[in-house]
């Protein structure tokens, strides 16, 4: 701080040796530069643009090397942080607060707007600026006295990861890279595992094509123009940092689809492969089925046709059997009645006689 007073010191005689000289700006002669003025803040514009009053009158102050995202041109949307960057200044120089302004080679810009350094009792409110992460330090033509102090300030926020470097505000640079790595790798890890169903590989090529989609879309952006915003605060080697970081998680999702797409064709060739054996064997086994009750149904008839076969051979020999009894059975004669036998007269059939044979009774012939 010391050294910037030095230099500070320095300008104020320089200016003064000036103060006869003008100051021509767009269009209009300004009064000399004069050394330090003490204005008052009226209003605060946007980040790094205030309008204050002194000498009776109310001009427009854009702070000297210092530039915040932008939020009040109408040809440009609101900028990531514009709005916190206007609201931390109008927090640190309400309407009202008093102030030094301190100049530098050019006093004007082309919008006509008076170029300074605004003081806070000792605090450099530029270099405050960049130090919350919220501005990026710049030189515009030879403005380049409190271009130190504010890329200190400006370094400082980058180590302490604040504001536009910092990587849990969702639309700052390093939040938008590390939620894409975080996505990626989510992504990645999800890879399905056979055997699953074909729909769940292409579920997660899906992901994978819109994780790429983003990836695409951050490169694209991270290619334009490091003059200006969202790349201005990565200029120069922190921006290729980032840029390297976006490209290796595209390298990482190509990987992981050519993967996928190799996983989805083996498992593909699985199935069908499970499918044709499982066809092949549903076929034998409907031909042994088949086999099995052609036989059942053979072995059914043949039984049918012994069965049959054996009846009408039992049938053949009862019959056979009934027709050589009666014809070959044989009868004995029966005696002739003598005189003083017993038993019916006339009776011709078979007979039981009594010991000593002289009389008899009917009995059954053998065989009848």
């Amino acid at each position: 701080m010391q050294s910037l007073f030095a230099v500070v010191g320095a300008h104020k005689i320089a200016a003064t040796v000036a103060a006869a000289s003008l100051v021509v700006g767009v269009g209009a002669v300004h009064e000399a530069m004069s050394g330090p003025v003490t204005a008052t803040v009226t209003k605060v514009v946007d980040g790094d643009t205030i309008d204050v009053r002194y000498d009776g009158e109310t001009r427009r102050v854009r702070l000297l090397n210092v530039d915040t995202p932008e939020s009040v041109d109408p040809a440009k949307p609101v900028e990531c942080l514009a709005p916190e960057a206007t609201q931390y200044l109008k927090s640190r120089l309400p309407v009202g607060t008093e102030v030094r302004l301190e100049h530098d080679e050019e006093r004007y810009d082309r919008y006509d707007r008076e170029l300074a350094a605004v003081f806070l009792g000792d605090d450099l409110v530029n270099a405050d600026i960049a130090r919350q992460g919220l501005g990026v330090a710049l030189v515009v033509g030879s403005n380049a006295q409190f271009y130190a102090p504010v890329r200190q300030a400006q370094d400082e926020a980058r180590q302490a990861g604040r504001g536009l470097y910092a990587s849990v505000v969702t639309c700052t640079v390093p939040a938008q890279v590390a939620a894409l790595e975080q996505t990626a790798a989510d992504t990645v890890a999800e890879q399905p595992v056979a055997p699953v169903e074909l729909t769940e590989f292409d579920s997660h090529f899906g992901e994978l094509a819109a994780a790429l989609t983003t990836a695409q879309a951050l490169a694209t952006l991270l290619d334009g123009d490091p003059r200006a915003f969202p790349l201005l605060p990565f200029a120069g080697q922190g921006l290729s940092g980032v840029q390297s970081r976006v490209e290796r998680v595209r390298t990482d999702l190509a990987a992981a689809v050519a993967d996928n797409d190799s996983a989805r064709a083996a498992e593909q060739q699985r199935q069908e492969d499970e499918a044709r054996r499982a066809a092949e064997e549903a076929a034998r086994q409907a031909a042994e089925e088949a086999a099995r009750q052609a036989a059942e149904e053979e072995a059914a008839r043949k039984a049918a046709e012994d069965a049959a076969a054996a009846a009408a051979r039992t049938r053949s020999q009862s019959s056979g059997s009934s027709s050589q009894t009666s014809s070959t059975a044989p009868r004995t004669a029966a005696p002739s009645q003598t005189s003083g036998s017993s038993g019916p007269s006339g009776y011709t059939g078979c007979r039981s006689y009594a010991p000593g044979g002289k009389s008899w009774t009917p009995m059954p012939c053998p065989g009848s």
